[in-house]
């Protein structure tokens, strides 16, 4: 739970301090080194793209998993703003972020009662069905906001990653996506995610590059690209990412498993020193 994340944290020297108790020096010193990866990542794409990702690539049992491989994982965060036609979608999107599924769905169906076309509403009780496994219900959702707006990014995002259709489909409807907006975070995200589950692990990072780009507060993302540089045999850039991700986080419901990322960065900081 996040009172063990908590005490986790604050046991793992590895970690950056909470953002609520980092000084304005420690603050500054996180900022310059998240520069400072992302200039070194830019300089290695040309390296990256030409990597045969198969080659010594990691054993599957080392790495951990993907971050909402089968959803998607569209942040309800950023979908979700204060609305005076429904104030449920506050208390839902706190629930939501405090892993409280069973509240964030009962206050996404208050704010659907009084605005059955609010898109945060209909793209919050698609993502709670999704986390909670409902994979026809969120679809249900997905298909009403489809219906409402046929090139939704997020709606047409969820349902490739409910893997609704064939992998080829999928591909060109999101492409057909990004060719009229090119930094539809959650697409690009998606989209990752069908190249990772091929395991075109090339193709996969430099989407999760652009999907970070496009939502560089998005801890899901730069997690997902951590994988993607780890399987391309870039651990310090892996590393950096995994940090990210994990400072991006700590205050939010994410996709992964946070153990699993610690166990991940301890493994590379041995190999990297």
């Amino acid at each position: 739970g996040a009172a063990a994340d908590a005490n986790a944290a604050m046991d793992d020297p590895m970690l950056a301090p909470p953002g609520a108790g980092v000084n304005r020096a420690a603050q500054q010193d996180l900022e310059r080194r998240l520069a400072k990866t992302e200039q070194d990542l830019a300089s290695a794409q040309q390296a990256i793209q030409s990597a045969v990702a198969a080659a010594n690539a990691p054993r599957q049992e080392q790495m951990p998993p993907l971050a909402a491989p089968d959803n998607g994982d569209i942040r309800v965060a950023r979908a979700t703003q204060p609305s005076p036609v429904a104030p449920a979608l506050d208390s839902a999107y706190q629930a939501f972020n405090g892993n409280d599924l069973a509240t964030a769905q009962q206050q996404y169906e208050a704010a659907l009662a009084q605005d059955n076309t609010s898109h945060d509403a209909l793209l919050g009780a698609a993502m709670v069905a999704a986390r909670q496994g409902q994979k026809d219900k969120a679809a249900s959702y997905y298909l009403r906001l489809l219906e409402l707006s046929p090139n939704d990014a997020d709606a047409t995002a969820g349902l490739v990653g409910l893997r609704q259709g064939d992998i080829s489909q999928s591909e060109a409807r999101l492409k057909a996506i990004l060719n009229n907006n090119p930094d539809a975070a959650p697409v690009l995200f998606a989209l990752g995610n069908l190249y990772a589950q091929q395991g075109r692990w090339s193709d996969a990072q430099q989407a999760y590059f652009r999907a970070v780009g496009a939502a560089p507060d998005n801890a899901d993302y730069a997690y997902n690209l951590a994988i993607g540089l780890d399987r391309l045999n870039q651990p310090r850039l892996a590393l950096g990412y995994y940090q990210r991700a994990l400072v991006l986080g700590q205050d939010k419901a994410v996709g992964f498993d946070r153990n699993a990322l610690r166990k991940r960065m301890h493994e590379l900081n041995t190999a990297t020193r």
